[in-house]
């Protein structure tokens, strides 16, 4: 045979050869599931190369907790400038409907107080200085969304032996013992927030029968009235030294803590009227 017509012939089978083979091995390739950082992220998706993967359609974000896991700031907030601290906590409102914050220093957070060698840690809420009502049970406002950490449901009053006991060991102390304290502060419930931050409600006349540790509470729901509870006229029975003493509380500071007056009530009143 001619080589010159064998040529195209040979040509012609190796090209035909070349393009069965190709075919076949696109088939057999798309038979194989393949998964990489660049294919669908969900089965009917589409994501590029670079993207990051999303959610796939009718995906639901879980719902947040009543409570954030991580503190609102770490280390003490009253270090911040007062701004930042009144943006942080601007999700709090007053604990008493229409109550401003008192004009009076001593009834702030800072506040000495001599008769027990210690230190106010709160706010203070009285009739006359509060711009609103105030008398034994004024209803009392959970300051914000959260979670019962606390609640005195059964509280006895101190007698007047144990006062004057409780001041004899405070004088002869640093500052007030933390026990002693608490006694002072009469019935109590306290509240945590998002951000574990804590409010303090304290001097309590009566607290909701229907509410118990670990129930959630909104911001606004009633949880207490006011009373005089652990204070000196709680003891002779008389009805005075109405009012409620209210705390914020994270990371083991009050807010208020180490500023001055004129700072406290700043942030006091950016936060809560």
């Amino acid at each position: 045979m001619d080589l010159a017509k064998q040529k195209p012939a040979l040509l012609y089978t190796t090209a035909v050869a070349t393009l069965l083979t190709l075919l076949l091995a696109g088939a057999f390739f798309n038979l194989i599931p393949w998964t990489s950082s660049a294919t669908e992220a969900y089965p009917g998706t589409q994501q590029q190369p670079g993207e990051v993967p999303v959610d796939p359609p009718g995906a639901v974000e879980p719902e947040p907790g009543p409570q954030q896991k991580q503190p609102l700031f770490e280390g003490n907030i009253n270090r911040l400038p007062l701004e930042m601290i009144i943006d942080l906590l601007s999700f709090m409102e007053s604990p008493i409907a229409g109550a401003r914050i008192n004009m009076t220093d001593g009834q702030l957070p800072g506040a000495p107080r001599a008769y027990r060698n210690g230190t106010h840690e709160g706010t203070d809420y009285y009739n006359g200085f509060s711009g609103t009502p105030i008398a034994r049970g004024t209803p009392i406002l959970a300051a914000a969304d959260g979670i019962v950490v606390r609640i005195d449901h059964t509280y006895i009053e101190m007698t007047r032996a144990e006062r004057d006991e409780y001041h004899r060991i405070s004088a002869a102390s640093l500052t007030t013992p933390e026990d002693i304290l608490d006694k002072y502060r009469g019935r109590q419930i306290w509240l945590e927030h998002s951000g574990k931050v804590i409010t303090r409600y304290a001097h309590l006349d009566t607290v909701k029968d229907d509410l118990a540790v670990g129930d959630s509470v909104t911001a606004g729901q009633q949880i207490a009235t006011v009373g005089n509870s652990g204070t000196g006229p709680a003891i002779t029975g008389a009805n005075t030294e109405m009012h409620l003493h209210f705390e914020i509380w994270l990371n083991g500071y009050y807010l208020g803590q180490g500023l001055s007056a004129a700072d406290t009530r700043t942030i006091l009143r950016g936060i809560l009227e």
